[in-house]
């Protein structure tokens, strides 16, 4: 094999999204950034390996942890070339070959946002990462040097298998790629009031931005609704327009008055005002680049969106779409580099015994500022503030400095 060939990575079939959903039931070619031949039998490289019981096994719990020493079913074998398309959905070694591939296309896209590699937080007990694909049980964990799942009962009695489940497993590598970026809190000590929120909204948007880097998930996104994105914001029209679990979340109108304690509760409104963002920044661009011709205003001005202005919407955006739809799908590629890029680089900034939303917020525009992004971070101030999130005061004070973020409100 020669060094060319082998810098071109590995390939893998991953499903965008769980194929029982509509649109989802192939998989796509994808390349992970591994070198061809670098991925061994398990599969398994230098910091994870499946594991695939061919016994039952309970779900790991205190003190009983990885190593996994039971019996275990032959590994998935690389084809002679080193890639692992060649197995089939159907054979039973698939499930194991895909939770890798996407654990490791997940890891490829938010290591290009950070700009440096991924350490484990567990490294000092566990060099690598065990992946157990399926175990008889109703839910899916990810814990320390550990990724385990189940399934979901279906009312036809067949089972929902979340080794298929791209959010699924996204978003549990998205909590791995948190603990590792922003630390974990010291024994003993109290973590921040928001970071256990913070960590489920930002592994659903880990999840949501890793899935928009799917050909197939970018094209039917923007298909079902003629490039109009702004109807995602409206939670009442999510299930007509999209099936994809991450944007369903991630689109909604929840302020921080309209949620609990509860952290996937909690979580939301940020998750929202994150989107709003990346929805907004998708619209200036596609204005800018002459694509569409949008009414002036913004996501949360049009927020109590009437139904005059939703057809303006839907009108503008249908307007020879198809000769627009694949300067639409760079539009959107560009808005979400754009928006996961000051994201992670917003991470260096947080300390996990200290997190609230507000300075997560902060962190993320200040990222975006340094970027040459003031007017995306404008936006997401806006944003964060109508989901209260953040206050006036918190602009006032914890915007001096800021060149742009201050002069919002």
């Amino acid at each position: 094999m020669s060094g060319h060939q082998a810098s071109l990575g590995t390939r893998f079939l991953l499903y965008p999204q769980s194929p029982a959903t509509p649109g989802y039931d192939k998989p796509e070619l994808v390349w992970i950034s591994d070198k061809q031949g670098s991925v061994l039998p398990g599969p398994q490289n230098d910091r994870m390996y499946v594991v695939n019981p061919s016994v039952d096994k309970q779900p790991y719990e205190y003190p009983y942890l990885p190593p996994y020493s039971g019996m275990i079913a032959p590994p998935a074998e690389p084809s002679p070339e080193g890639h692992f398309d060649h197995i089939d959905p159907s054979d039973p070694a698939f499930l194991g070959t895909h939770v890798f591939g996407c654990i490791a296309r997940v890891l490829d896209v938010w290591e290009g946002y950070l700009g440096h590699r991924i350490n484990w937080h567990f490294a000092d007990t566990y060099e690598r990462l065990e992946i157990i694909p399926l175990i008889d049980w109703d839910n899916a964990q990810s814990g320390y040097g550990l990724l385990e799942f189940g399934y979901r009962p279906t009312e036809a009695g067949g089972r929902d298998l979340f080794a298929l489940n791209f959010d699924v497993i996204a978003h549990e590598i998205g909590h791995s790629i948190l603990f590792s970026e922003i630390g974990l809190p010291m024994a003993g000590g109290m973590p921040g009031p928001d970071l256990f929120a913070y960590h489920e909204g930002v592994s659903d948007l880990c999840s949501l931005i890793a899935m928009l880097h799917f050909d197939t998930a970018l094209d039917r996104v923007l298909r079902r609704g003629s490039g109009n994105l702004m109807a995602l914001n409206e939670l009442n029209r999510v299930a007509e327009l999209a099936d994809e679990r991450q944007i369903r979340i991630a689109g909604n109108a929840l302020k921080m008055s309209g949620v609990g304690t509860q952290v996937h509760d909690k979580s939301r409104p940020f998750t929202g005002g994150f989107f709003d963002a990346l929805i907004q920044t998708y619209h200036n661009i596609v204005v800018a680049q002459g694509l569409v011709d949008l009414p002036a205003g913004s996501i949360t001005d049009a927020r109590d969106i009437d139904a005059d202005l939703e057809q303006i919407y839907a009108r503008a955006f249908e307007a020879d779409y198809d000769l627009k739809h694949f300067q639409l799908k760079a539009a959107l590629a560009d808005a979400r580099d754009i928006m996961a890029f000051g994201l992670a680089k917003s991470w260096g900034r947080l300390d996990c015994e200290n997190l609230n939303y507000a300075d997560a917020g902060f962190a993320v525009c200040d990222a975006l500022q340094e970027h040459g992004h003031g007017n995306v971070a404008d936006s997401l101030i806006e944003s964060l503030a109508w989901r209260e999130i953040i206050t006036p005061y918190d602009v006032h004070v914890l915007g001096q400095g800021r060149s742009r973020s201050a002069v919002w409100i």
